[in-house]
């Protein structure tokens, strides 16, 4: 007798799930399907049921699923902003197009199909917020420097949008395409368990429920989405609008908030000496009524704070995120930063560590920049141990935490082989059914899209420039990689719930650059980091797409959807999610590189440090070797070593509000939450009060994307704005209204009218244009002086500016309030007191 096959995943079936999957009486959404999932035998009947009875069932409505992909392309701008923010890709969109499905009284398998639109439009882009700000970085940062000049000269963005926007359209197709192969094996025949996914479909069970106040609270939940991104819109205006002009001019913290922390300070000490521009941070002794290096202590010998940074940034975006996490994530996240602060920096600067100056050509023991008698000089040096040498430690522990976090899994690698061959070999169901249609999508087109994307990935990257080889070793790798490594990571996510995006994106790039850089295939050093980055950016969107896809398929097998549908939104998805997601990437990475916006974008930088060690063989390998085995360390401990290491890579005021934001929930389900739904299960049942818990659950999860909303549409528009400012005109200063007609001598720091300060600016412009051997910008006639200056210091400049920012969002809030009206969230009136009751956690006592 053979030996029964055994599984890492399946659970054991019931005994009265086994009854009722024998008498054929188990069905979609009941509580036997909730007992037995994951147990593969519900699985395989749930596939025989559907694929009788899911045609009745499964539906494509176009117009909702152009509705999922609107609300998925609109949030890849928000997962733009995130991602490059703080290094996760976090939009919420999934919820949005939930709960306006809902509110509209779909079906679950209508909804299940418009949110495969949406998650394929939201995850289309992903490659350009991780890896491609990466060319920016290296083209323009200061931080990137290699001898006098950067690794990349100049940058075609037109053309690398093109090559990267398009590639990556065929890319996640491809991507969408590879998981047809592995639905049967790992959702069907021994399902992975992929955590976190009951909670999705209970909110999909909830939605099949129009009669107990379901609607209603979806629709009010929408409604909490809007106000919650108003209101934080408004929070941002007040802390981050530079109001006061002259001050933002003059260098000075100008928005409301700091005007009033300013107010409220003295000469040295006051609330000013713990608030700076969005931050709350250890005390700082004020100079010229503000704090110094927004509120950084400049190093002293004996002052404890010199030697770390404790903050806190204000961020509606960070608390929500935390949310999201909870405390556990939170913290491990935490801990990178606290090992990273409260020990690696200052063991630095305790050590006098040596750092390479590249304006020096030397290195330097670090304290040296804190003394300001001699040069070089950088008085925050706590500073200047985490940019150099910290961040590098955190680089490697990214690097670490996510290839051992594959290595792990190496009894998967052997496994998937054995998955191919049974997908390829074994029982494939039935595709095609006679007279009703498409059940699956046909493995017979994926090695008709798999040609098509390799001549489509040769021709793009040759019509961007690049030669015929290079771009057809690129295609074969790309074909080859995100089948197999794309492969190991859905794999990895359906265990733990986190797909390794970034730790496959490195092995690609790793393997992208050996071979462009070493084998000779007509490509100069810069064009095979180009094409390396642009490449890996490609692959980078073709896994997140399988991720997304496996994800949307999980869920459709439990509420009777056919594959064939949810293919085919996510399909739908990609173009628009590609093309407004890396829209918005590619902005922000110009502003992030040029060094207009403040974004952290940990894995961009990771990638462009990682790209110097090995084009040019410079960068701190001791440095990247022990955050490599710290982070390898991590993920052994945790299983969450890239979470550790983009927690190194983080400051204090970017991880303590997500620990808050984490804290929070952890407390509210404690307090809250849970005494809630316990109250309902005893008054009203199990059913009830899951369904209770779910509802309150998602409520919560609406503020927090309202703020995630709020704070990346006002990020977005402070960027533009920003944009808007540096626009150059020419400015003629005459020696009776120069004060009245522009902010310059805000900016010189004046204190009267006197036109030599004019001609002593316009003098040292002149000469320090000559020197960089440039064009002088500045023209002194008789009567006046010429100057080519920015939009920001013309005196008219800041109302102009208001008035945009006003106009802009009140048209985005017209827009909104149509189209909520227009979707009856807005102006329905309840049928009865009971239906439009919200539950709300916090009304437990």
């Amino acid at each position: 007798m053979s030996d029964v096959q055994r599984s890492a995943y399946r659970q054991p079936v019931t005994p009265s799930g086994l009854e009722s999957i024998e008498k054929g009486t188990l069905t979609w959404l009941d509580e036997d399907m909730y007992n037995n999932l994951n147990t593969g035998v519900l699985e395989q009947y749930l596939e025989e049921k559907n694929l009788q009875d899911s045609f009745e069932i499964s539906h494509w409505d176009t117009k909702k699923v152009l509705i999922g992909i609107a609300i998925g392309a609109v949030f890849s701008g928000v997962t733009a902003y995130t991602g490059l923010k703080i290094g996760l890709a976090v939009s919420a969109a999934w919820y949005v197009a939930y709960l306006l499905g809902m509110a509209l009284q779909w079906s679950p398998s209508e909804v299940n199909i418009a949110t495969s639109a949406t998650t394929g439009a939201s995850n289309a882009s992903i490659g350009f917020i991780f890896t491609f700000p990466a060319i920016f970085l290296l083209a323009y940062s200061d931080k990137y420097m290699v001898g006098d000049g950067h690794l990349i000269t100049s940058v075609d963005t037109l053309q690398l949008a093109f090559i990267g926007i398009i590639a990556s359209m065929f890319a996640g197709f491809l991507g969408v395409m590879y998981f047809i192969i592995f639905r049967r094996v790992w959702l069907v025949e021994d399902p992975l368990p992929m955590p976190g996914f009951e909670a999705t479909l209970k909110m999909l069970d909830i939605a099949s429920d129009v009669s107990t106040g379901a609607v209603q609270a979806a629709r009010d939940s929408l409604k909490t989405v809007g106000l919650w991104t108003v209101l934080t819109m408004g929070f941002m205006f007040l802390i981050d609008y530079p109001l006061m002009w002259g001050k933002k001019i003059a260098g000075i913290p100008s928005s409301l908030a700091d005007w009033l922390a300013m107010a409220l300070s003295g000469e040295e000490w006051g609330v000013a000496s713990i608030f700076t521009e969005r931050w709350l941070h250890q005390p700082s002794k004020l100079v010229d009524g503000h704090a110094q290096f927004n509120g950084i202590t400049p190093y002293e010998s004996g002052n404890i704070f010199s030697y770390t940074f404790l903050g806190v940034e204000l961020s509606p975006t960070l608390l929500a995120i935390g949310w999201f996490m909870k405390f556990r994530v939170a913290f491990l996240v935490n801990l990178g930063s606290l090992v990273a602060w409260f020990y690696l920096v200052p063991l630095v600067i305790l050590m006098d560590v040596p750092v390479y100056d590249p304006a020096l050509g030397q290195y330097v023991p670090i304290t040296e920049y804190g003394d300001l008698t001699s040069l070089p000089v950088y008085p925050i040096v706590q500073w200047k141990a985490f940019s150099s040498i910290v961040k590098t430690i955190a680089i490697g522990a990214i690097l670490g935490g996510g290839i051992y976090g594959l290595l792990k899994m190496a009894p998967t690698f052997v496994n998937i082989f054995s998955d191919i061959s049974s997908a390829f070999s074994g029982e494939k169901g039935d595709e095609y059914i006679e007279d009703r249609g498409w059940y699956e999508w046909p493995l017979d087109h994926i090695p008709i899209f798999m040609g098509i994307a390799f001549l489509a990935m040769i021709l793009i990257f040759w019509l961007g420039g690049f030669p015929v080889l290079p771009a057809i070793v690129f295609a074969i790798v790309l074909l080859s990689t995100t089948f197999l490594l794309g492969a190991i990571a859905v794999r990895v996510m359906g265990e733990t719930g986190i797909e390794p995006v970034s730790g496959t994106s490195f092995i690609v790039l790793l393997i992208l650059l050996l071979v462009f850089l070493n084998l000779p295939m007509g490509l100069t050093k810069e064009e095979s980091v180009l094409m390396a980055l642009v490449g890996t950016t490609v692959f980078g969107s073709a896994i997140s797409m399988s991720g997304t896809v496996v994800g949307d398929y999980k869920n459709s097998l439990y509420i009777g959807n056919r594959p064939y549908h949810i293919s085919k939104g996510n399909i739908m998805g990609v173009v628009p999610g590609a093309v407004l997601g890396a829209g918005v990437a590619i902005f922000l990475s110009m502003l992030l590189a040029s060094g207009k916006i403040d974004l952290l974008a940990p894995q961009a930088n990771a990638f462009a440090a990682f790209t110097i060690i090995l084009a040019e063989g410079q960068g701190d390998w001791y440095a990247l070797g022990l955050g490599f085995l710290l982070g390898a360390f991590a993920e052994w401990a945790t299983g969450m070593g890239t979470s550790f290491g983009l927690g190194m890579y983080l400051p204090t005021p970017i991880t303590f509000p997500m620990l808050i934001g984490g804290a929070a929930r952890d407390w509210w389900e404690k307090r809250r939450l849970l005494p809630k739904v316990e109250e309902i299960r005893l008054s009203e049942g199990s059913a009830a009060s899951e369904k209770s818990r779910a509802l309150m659950l998602l409520f919560s999860f609406m503020v927090a994307a309202g703020m995630l909303t709020g704070e990346a549409f006002f990020g977005v528009e402070a960027a533009i704005l920003a944009v808007s400012d540096e626009l150059e005109i020419e400015q003629e200063y005459l020696p009776d209204s120069w004060t009245e007609d522009t902010y310059l001598d805000e900016m010189l720091g004046a204190e009267d009218d006197d036109f030599t300060h004019v001609l002593g600016y316009a003098i040292s412009r002149i000469a320090s244009d000559i020197d960089d051997g440039k064009e002088p910008s500045c023209e002194i006639l008789p009567d006046s002086v010429i100057c080519t200056e920015t939009m920001s210091i013309k005196s008219w400049w800041p109302q102009a500016r208001f008035a945009g920012f006003l106009l802009v969002n009140l048209a985005l809030g017209a827009l909104i309030y149509v189209l909520f009206k227009a979707a009856g969230i807005i102006g329905i009136q309840e049928e009865s007191e009971d239906e439009s009751e919200v539950m709300d956690a916090e009304l437990a006592d």
